[in-house]
């Protein structure tokens, strides 16, 4: 699945600005690294149901879902399209596409 350049963007700035953590790179695993905590996950759930404007629910709380930037994006993208606020045009291809 395609990932928008935009919205990696964004979480990448939450991950900067909010939660003063730096990530290497968009495919930098986040869970393996130690960069993202169970403290720092709530924390980054919070910036995420604002910044989007959504709503994560337990079932949604997989770590597959949170191990990457491009797969936060992934998952952001599949919980707020249905809402309308994505453009789905915009995705870079290649993102999130390995397992």
């Amino acid at each position: 699945m395609a990932v928008a350049v935009d919205l990696c963007d964004r979480i990448q700035r939450i991950f900067w600005h909010e939660l003063n953590l730096d990530v290497a790179s968009i495919d930098a695993d986040l869970i393996e690294s130690g960069v993202l905590d169970s403290l720092h996950l709530v924390d980054l759930l919070v910036h995420i149901e604002r910044e989007f404007q959504t709503s994560v629910s337990p079932e949604d709380l997989e770590f597959d879902n949170f191990r990457t930037i491009a797969s936060i994006a992934t998952f952001v993208a599949s919980k707020t399209a249905h809402a309308g606020h994505l453009d789905p045009t915009d995705a870079r291809p290649g993102v999130g596409d390995t397992p």
